[in-house]
């Protein structure tokens, strides 16, 4: 049997990502803005951005069993404890922050 390729981002994927950033963030489509600049199918990133606020920040979220989870939401780096359950490839997170708050390259 030969296994079907399924794409790695649909519309009901890209919605399930952003209701996780969401809930990790404790936002809402009216208070912000969710874009997804990176999706493997197991691991996504990209921006959030409120609209009362100036700048943003970024967020990492990861395919689970149970769905999608926002694993980190920010400016700065996440930690290494944060990202380690998840396995994020390194070229979508190169660094991560150690116990004593040190960047660590991965």
């Amino acid at each position: 049997i030969t296994p079907t390729v399924k794409p790695t981002a649909t519309v009901n994927e890209t919605a399930l990502i952003k209701e996780a950033v969401f809930k990790k963030t404790g936002l809402n489509a009216n208070q912000a803005e969710v874009s997804i600049n990176k999706n493997t199918g197991q691991h996504a990133t990209g921006n959030i951005k409120e609209f009362e606020a100036v700048g943003g920040a970024y967020w990492l979220a990861a395919k689970t069993a149970e769905g999608w989870v926002g694993v980190y939401d920010g400016q700065s780096q996440p930690t290494c404890a944060q990202i380690a359950p998840y396995n994020f490839p390194k070229d979508m997170v190169p660094e991560c922050l150690d116990k004593d708050g040190k960047v660590v390259k991965r």
